[in-house]
């Protein structure tokens, strides 16, 4: 779903309103595919792999999305990201950089987005690989991300969804300062759900 593990998994990674549907005959319920993001309480991180002691961690501060039902009765997710709201844990001197031209390029592409192709509602408690598209930077990539198996039965509500995955920032543009940045960003998002309006 590379900016190395820029999973935004996307993302790499949705506040999903998920409302139970009707039980089935055998008395277990799937869970429904329909929601949004509930931006407050999601969380969309990136991992930046430098050659260099230090720790490059940096997060989105504003996440948004939604779970959208297909007509054949499978799920697509949309996550929608803003480049220009990085906070980092590092120095400052890499956050600055992420968001640069060199990087993010957060002025001229604020923007970062992820839709999915369809999978089964089924993943959202199992796990399974998402794919999908990537925008960033203004460039479009296919990418893949993995959908963890849930830590309970109604994810995104009593426990958040895990998304990770990793891209190739070169796929998007990003060569510079190859001797002390590797190729690879991975992200990690945990989504919580709110309940569509």
């Amino acid at each position: 779903m590379a900016v190395g593990g820029l999973l935004l998994a996307l993302a790499g990674g949705v506040a999903l309103a998920v409302a139970p549907p009707p039980a089935a005959d055998t008395g277990e319920a799937a869970p429904a595919c329909r929601g949004r993001i509930a931006a407050a309480a999601s969380e969309a991180r990136f991992v930046v792999d430098v050659r260099l002691p230090i720790k490059a961690e940096g997060r989105f501060a504003a996440v948004e999305g939604e779970l959208v039902p297909r007509p054949d009765g499978q799920c697509e997710v949309r996550v929608r990201l803003r480049a220009d709201t990085v906070e980092y844990s590092g120095p400052e001197w890499m956050a600055k950089l992420t968001r640069s031209p060199a990087f993010l390029d957060a002025e001229t592409h604020p923007d970062v987005a992820f839709e999915s192709a369809e999978f089964p509602v089924a993943w959202l408690n199992e796990g399974g690989s998402i794919r999908g598209r990537l925008r960033l930077r203004g460039r479009e990539r296919p990418v893949e991300f993995a959908l963890r198996p849930a830590e309970c039965d109604t994810p995104g509500q009593a426990c958040a969804i895990r998304v990770s995955g990793e891209v190739s920032r070169r796929d998007f543009g990003m060569q510079a300062y190859r001797f002390t940045v590797k190729d690879s960003v991975r992200f990690d998002f945990a989504i919580r759900l709110e309940a569509a309006p």
